[in-house]
């Protein structure tokens, strides 16, 4: 009989609910699993994990097999091209809400070799401000602010989500907010409207290394290549801030449709977006429905159902490993 003790340095589910992070935690104590919390590993030698805690220090603890899953590094490639832009210094390459390589003409990049650098609201505010002060008045009004409200929102979306994030109703009420008081202002000037807009960076987010976003992101760069000469003719995009005119294409949004969580034995955890969150063994057939349909051809989609079916009468096929 061999004996062996299973521990996992567990840095928990950091994108999904609590409620997901503390069922998933339960679980795996109830499967006789040691759970290390809040551990950071410094070294991996033949006989050694060596880790890290706050409140212990650092523990070496010995191990016969040790399965390695922390995501992937950037591959070569990258590397070598951001050092020839300049992107030596980032973890990834940085693009713009059109998916384009910063420093480069005509080169895109998606998925999680690439992120979006979402531009701030503060660099452009005195822009802002002049595109949307047409009669040069020096002060913007209700009107004058409506009139653009549309492009600012396109652009800049941290604008849209401080607003949530805050339950105001509208962009008339984080004017009120930058005065201190109750009193909608009626004109602002430059000073009044940097106030107004001081915070709304904050909610300036880094999208997920998923495949989710990779296929968004595909899927509108190639709606975009599709209709470039038509958008160069007629441009859809918000207004250009700095510029004249309109940008060709409307930039990139990312809508959230869920995630899951295969937390093994059956089970899957599944978050909506917003507050709707479900665990347990239904969910597991959900996953199975999204993932079989997301294959690319029916060969594909009819071989996984096939391997799921053998699993299920036969077990699990470890003889390979």
């Amino acid at each position: 009989m061999i004996c062996c003790d299973l521990f996992i340095i567990f840095h928990g589910l950091f994108r999904f609910d609590k409620r997901i992070t503390e069922f998933a935690e339960e679980k795996f104590k109830r499967d006789g699993i040691d759970l290390k919390t809040n551990f950071k590993v410094v070294k991996v030698s033949d006989k050694d994990i060596t880790m890290t805690n706050p409140a212990t220090g650092e523990v070496a603890v010995p191990y016969g097999m040790a399965v390695w899953s922390t995501g992937i590094g950037t591959r070569p490639i990258i590397l070598d091209f951001m050092k020839q832009v300049g992107q030596e210094n980032r973890r990834v390459l940085a693009t713009d809400e059109w998916l384009r390589v910063q420093g480069c003409e005509d080169v895109y990049a998606l998925g999680d070799c690439a992120t979006i650098a979402q531009r701030k609201v503060m660099e452009d505010v005195a822009s802002i401000f002049r595109v949307a002060d047409k009669d040069n008045s020096g002060t913007l009004t209700v009107k004058k602010i409506k009139d653009v409200l549309g492009d600012i929102y396109e652009r800049y979306p941290q604008v849209e989500l401080y607003l949530k994030s805050n339950q105001m109703k509208s962009f008339h009420e984080l004017l009120k907010d930058s005065d201190g008081n109750s009193k909608e202002l009626k004109e602002l000037n430059i000073e009044q409207f940097k106030k107004a807009l001081a915070q709304v960076d904050s909610q300036v987010k880094m999208l997920p290394a998923t495949a989710q976003v990779a296929a968004q992101e595909g899927s509108y760069l190639a709606d975009c290549f599709n209709r470039m000469k038509t958008c160069e003719q007629y441009p859809e995009g918000p207004i250009r801030i700095r510029g004249a005119g309109r940008h060709r294409f409307k930039p990139f949004r990312y809508r959230h449709l869920g995630q899951f969580a295969p937390l093994g034995g059956e089970q899957t955890a599944y978050q909506l977006p917003g507050d709707w969150v479900h665990v347990g063994h239904s969910t597991q057939w959900l996953w199975y429905s999204v993932y079989a349909s997301k294959q690319f051809s029916w060969r594909t989609r009819m071989l996984v159902i096939s391997d799921w079916g053998r699993r299920f009468i036969f077990g699990r096929d470890s003889s390979s490993i």
